[in-house]
């Protein structure tokens, strides 16, 4: 295999740890849900290509709450609430139903099905918790009894969509179920999942991919060392009043996971991926301590350490973390990212080109293409949702392309450590995660560090009790409730950038969490965690403001675009981030005459030559708007796409960022509301697209509209 370049991809796999404390049940479904999509499909879409190898991280808690839902007699809230019959629903439940039962992506999983398509249209799809009431009472009982399952039979994947032919006929079918199909397809639900873990246990015994894992329950590590390692990379940022510190824990929660791992896949896992490829000197050291061999993390780590390398030339290479300690290694953020992020709308062949065409100039850069690496580190369940078939094209087209290709292969990254041994120490490693070389996603605003409080006064009530010996039993039982809490997710869905329709129930196991500490000691707990720390916020938007901006291409006063919705993130918020994006933000609104478009851009935009921005209209005939040769001060070109001859649009300017004004009169009129979206393509390769899924809504400027919403 000489002269081939190692592709080493990570596919990580994580949930939180959903169970509420309080009932024993799992508060959401998405262990079960994307158990019988992403994790059965993705352990599929290896085994076509046998000789394939790669690296999947199973989080301990992920692999606990699988086995939980399959041997024994937990199940989750969304279950119980299909598995109900239908004419016993209750009007709480119908109401849950209506908020929670068209969670899935929207564009490839529920309009795709005319009945499913029907059921969200007869709901509404934007609507206030004002009108859930009514929506309810325009539902049967057939209609609920069709929620029940469209919501559960949406997730399979295609992996158990061929090996189960029973859910085809159902797609087919379409309607009018019975309770007896609805119970048929809920069985199939634990029947796949059960066949996860032993799965995955096989295909590592036999070799075909590598385990790694994760602490126990997904903690970043550094914040648990030392909360205020923070600072290094995040110096504007407030901190919590007061520091966390516990280094034991860290300790203990990796130990904890690798233990773990290996009694359940029957091996000690080599790799560790910190939870979100989070990294400090002291957290390599730990991991050292824990016998892992290797651990990953991202470039924008390795770069903030050695800061005066070339990112080519450090980034395809393994290190050691200190002589004689473990191997590190650094993913490969843009490749990532385009999996991640930007792949979902393409053909398969164009992603794979793509894709192959930046690992073929990688491995055509090198010395020694046998010694290099490029790891390829992302979210292994999430992605896949975006894609119109799952990602089976996608895989298929990967891993065949990758299978002969002369100067490319696949191996896990344990092999390669194993083959390839590094002599090269790293200097200590630059304190961050794989989130934009920061923790700002977990520590550093008001919210997220009120929740570091929470958790720190519930440690340290625990400290203060653990060496009572008539406590040590109820202390032991409580420091669990502390590693569930210490979890990284609870501050991922605090404050900013995300969010989704599930951040109540976040808040809420995090404080129920914390207050069983206080109850395995006998203490009262605070009453601050009978409050959430974030009030939930229902997705009601305020109304778009009528405004006159000045199209020149520049921010020209505060006040132009103080009437339109600003998007920070382009709905890449959420259970995964984009680490870079070619706009940072978008912001559209309306005149009297025109929508109004204000595009900000990201760090890689003026890079860029061949970009083009396309402005798509959503519905039947729509017309698309195509942006094209961005320079600075100097007018881009903009051409209408649709039926009627192609026409210039003179109202676009481009300097420090991109402007936009279409006449409404250009757009048909038969909608009360204007739907689009907005993709950015690089030559035919589709990069970016604003929001993910969906598409932003603006109103007509009617007479009506604009005298109830005017302001001065």
């Amino acid at each position: 295999m000489s002269g081939k370049l190692n592709v080493c991809f990570l596919w990580h796999m994580h949930q939180p740890y959903y169970r509420d404390p309080s009932s024993g049940r799992y508060a959401l479904p998405w262990v079960r849900l994307h158990g019988i999509k992403g994790y059965y499909d993705m352990l599929a879409a290896v085994r076509k290509f046998p000789q394939i190898r790669v690296t999947f991280n199973l989080t301990p808690c992920l692999v606990r709450q699988i086995s939980d839902l399959t041997e024994g007699a937990e199940s989750d809230l969304y279950w119980e609430l299909a598995r109900k019959p239908a004419d016993e629903l209750d009007e709480d439940e119908q109401l849950l139903m209506l908020r929670r039962f068209f969670s899935a992506n929207w564009e490839t999983m529920v309009l795709r099905y005319p009945r499913y398509r029907e059921l969200l249209h007869r709901r509404g799809r934007h609507i206030s918790r004002a009108d859930l009431e009514s929506a309810r009472r325009r539902y049967s009982l057939s209609d609920w009894r069709d929620l029940q399952v469209w919501f559960n039979l949406v997730w399979f994947g295609w992996a158990a969509e061929k090996e189960y032919p029973r859910i085809g006929e159902l797609k087919q079918k379409g309607r009018e179920f019975t309770e007896q199909e609805k119970q048929e397809l809920l069985d199939l639900h634990k029947e796949i999942l059960g066949k996860i873990i032993p799965s995955y246990r096989d295909a590592w015994k036999s070799g075909c991919i590598e385990i790694a894992t994760s602490p126990f329950y997904h903690p970043i590590l550094p914040l648990l060392v030392a909360s205020y390692s923070a600072k290094i990379s995040q110096p504007q940022d407030e901190m919590p009043p007061h520091e966390f510190v516990q280094p034991g824990d860290a300790r203990e929660q990796l130990r904890r996971g690798r233990d773990y791992v290996q009694q359940q896949l029957g091996q000690a896992p080599k790799g560790l991926w910190p939870s979100e490829g989070s990294v400090s000197p002291a957290v390599c050291e730990l991991a050292d301590e824990a016998g892992f061999e290797w651990l990953a993390t991202d470039e924008a780590v390795l770069m903030a350490t050695v800061n005066d390398a070339r990112r080519e030339e450090a980034i395809y290479q393994s290190y050691r973390v200190f002589r004689d300690g473990p191997t590190i290694i650094f993913r490969d953020r843009f490749l990532s990212d385009a999996i991640g992020f930007r792949y979902a709308h393409n053909t398969a062949r164009q992603a794979v080109d793509d894709f192959i065409g930046h690992l073929e100039n990688i491995a055509a850069a090198q010395k020694q293409p046998e010694e290099a690496l490029a790891a390829v580190i992302l979210d292994g369940e999430n992605a896949w949702e975006y894609f119109p078939d799952g990602g089976l094209c996608f895989f298929d087209e990967l891993y065949g392309r990758l299978s002969d290709h002369p100067k490319l292969r696949t191996t896990s990254i344990g092999d390669y450590v194993a083959h390839h041994p590094s002599k090269k120490v790293i200097p200590p490693v630059f304190p961050a995660s794989w989130i934009r070389g920061s923790f700002r996603i977990w520590i550093g605003e008001p919210v997220k560090n009120a929740a570091w409080e929470r958790l720190r006064e519930a440690a340290e009530a625990l400290d203060q009790n653990a060496g009572n010996k008539d406590q040590r039993k109820a202390a032991a039982q409580a420091r669990e409730w502390l590693y569930i809490a210490e979890g990284s997710d609870w501050f991922w869905w605090y404050g900013q950038p995300n969010t989704s329709d599930f951040d109540a129930e976040f808040d809420q196991l995090f404080r129920f969490n914390l207050i069983q500490i206080y109850k395995k000691l006998g203490l009262e707990f605070p009453e601050n965690l009978l409050k959430p720390i974030e009030p939930e916020i229902f997705a009601e938007e305020a109304p778009l403001f009528p405004m006159q901006p000045q199209i020149d291409g520049r921010n020209t006063t505060f006040y132009e675009w103080v009437g339109a919705r600003e998007v920070r993130s382009g709905d890449y918020s959420g259970s995964m981030n984009l680490s870079t994006s070619f706009l940072e933000r978008v912001f559209y609104g309306l005149s009297e005459t025109h929508l109004c478009l204000r595009l900000d851009p990201g760090e890689h935009f003026a890079a860029q030559d061949d970009l083009r921005i396309i402005v798509r209209f959503m519905g039947a005939g729509q017309p698309l708007l195509r942006v094209q040769d961005f320079r600075p001060k100097q007018k881009p070109q903009a051409m209408w796409c649709w039926e009627k001859p192609a026409c210039e649009i003179a109202d676009v300017a481009f300097d420090k960022i991109l402007e936009i004004a279409i006449p409404f009169s250009l757009l048909p009129s038969d909608r009360e509301e204007v739907y689009f979206a907005i993709l950015i393509k690089k030559g035919e390769l589709e990069v970016e697209r604003w929001p993910r899924e969906g598409s932003y809504v603006c109103p007509r400027p009617t007479p009506e509209y604009l005298v109830q919403n005017w302001v001065i």
